[in-house]
């Protein structure tokens, strides 16, 4: 009887052992079933916005593509324009409709940077001609703009001659830029942080709104400043007076189309006497461009903006600058 107890009693501790086992195994099942699931839903995941990006960036260059194509049929006009209707508006380049998504063509500065998110939205090309360039302005230019020293400028001058002076030495060409451009030496804005004297505030601005002298330089234009494009920061450090300046811009609001010459330019504003020292600086058509794309499958989120330039000749259309970047969804 004893015996018939215990082995009874041997038998249910076995089967719970069993029983025990078999939860943990089940247990341990399910977690590796829980995260196989969750890996093929990761995985399934990222197929998927890596099939977005995808799709994004086409929809993105698309925006480009089509754009450079506006600028293409443009381009021998004998006059360019802020006034132009293709060169800026949101009838032009707010949310374009484009296949599965919509794209915008957006001027930098403005609220997509990470350094002004309350600033308005504006649409519509840069022009790099409406701009000072940085590789061809003279010391008066320089110090035109708010700031800048007659030491600083001479600063950014010696930085310029010294920087040509080493690339004119190497044995190596230097970076091919398209018909158009002034060749350098300096590439970029920010090489001018460089220079001794220059600061951040000074260049790009503060966070409490006070303007930098960025907007108003490039290193990508033909060297000319297009009179019928430029901001009166620009036309101020080219030369004119603030009398002319104020006459130009007035011209502007009242819906003209350009001067059509730089001599009609000088003639209406009265700065004959001024004519002999500007005028090899100005023109009154625009070659380089400056496009920024923001994309998306929704108005008003994109996730993709592709930074393009643009160098229009008469017989062709010539990309000098192509970077992407996805954005973060939110």
């Amino acid at each position: 009887m004893h015996k018939d107890v215990a082995g009874h009693k041997q038998i249910a501790k076995q089967r719970g052992f069993v029983l025990v086992v078999t939860l943990w195994i089940m247990a341990i099942l399910g977690v590796m079933a829980a995260s196989f699931t969750y890996e093929a839903l990761c995985e399934t995941k990222v197929e998927s916005w890596s099939s977005q990006d995808s799709r994004a960036y086409n929809l993105a260059r698309g925006g480009i593509h089509r754009t450079a194509g506006l600028i293409r049929k443009h381009a021998r006009d004998s006059v360019h324009s802020i006034t132009d209707k293709w060169f800026s508006g949101e009838s032009f380049y707010r949310e374009v409709k484009f296949g599965p998504g919509y794209y915008s063509i957006v001027r930098p500065g403005t609220k997509d940077s990470k350094k002004s998110k309350n600033v308005p939205l504006e649409y519509g090309l840069v022009d790099e001609e409406s701009r000072l360039n940085i590789n061809v302005a003279t010391m008066d230019q320089l110090q035109g703009f708010p700031n800048v020293s007659n030491v600083l400028a001479s600063n950014i001058i010696l930085y310029r001659t010294k920087k040509k002076s080493k690339s004119s030495r190497k044995t190596t060409a230097s970076v091919a830029l398209a018909k158009g451009l002034v060749d350098g030496p300096i590439r970029t804005v920010d090489e001018l942080l460089q220079v001794k004297g220059m600061t951040t505030e000074i260049l790009y601005g503060t966070p409490e709104g006070k303007k930098g002298i960025a907007p108003y330089l490039t290193c990508y234009s033909s060297g000319k400043v297009n009179i019928n494009t430029a901001g009166k920061e620009v036309l101020h450090a080219v030369g004119f007076t603030t009398r002319q300046v104020e006459a130009l811009l007035a011209y502007r609001l009242s819906g003209w189309k350009g001067f059509a010459s730089v001599d009609a330019a000088f003639s209406v504003l009265g700065a004959a006497s001024q004519k002999s020292r500007m005028a090899h600086l100005l023109g009154v058509q625009s070659k380089n461009f400056k496009m920024v794309c923001l994309a998306g499958f929704e108005p008003g989120k994109p996730v993709e903006r592709i930074t393009a330039r643009v160098s229009a000749g008469k017989d062709q259309l010539r990309f000098t600058r192509w970077e992407s970047e996805s954005l973060p969804r939110i």
